[in-house]
């Protein structure tokens, strides 16, 4: 979910958590305001919808990076 042109919304992120066995909805509102208050998550407003989507943030994808280097994705379940 962290490529640069994805926008997602609660739905999104709760089905993906979901299918990786992480309990979903009731921690997606911690998990998505944590990320936005630490910068990792931008709020994206879209005039044609009233819900906000979200986007990880340069910060975020910098992060993302650090981490990628440090562990091997095929190590990760």
């Amino acid at each position: 979910m962290a490529e640069k042109d994805i926008d997602w919304t609660w739905m999104i992120l709760d089905r993906t958590l979901a299918t990786r066995g992480i309990p979903g909805f009731s921690n997606v509102a911690t998990i998505v305001t944590n990320l936005m208050n630490d910068g990792m998550v931008d709020t994206v407003y879209n005039e044609t919808s009233s819900k906000p989507k979200y986007r990880v943030s340069e910060q975020g994808h910098q992060l993302l990076g650090q981490i990628g280097k440090v562990i091997n994705p095929s190590d990760i379940p």
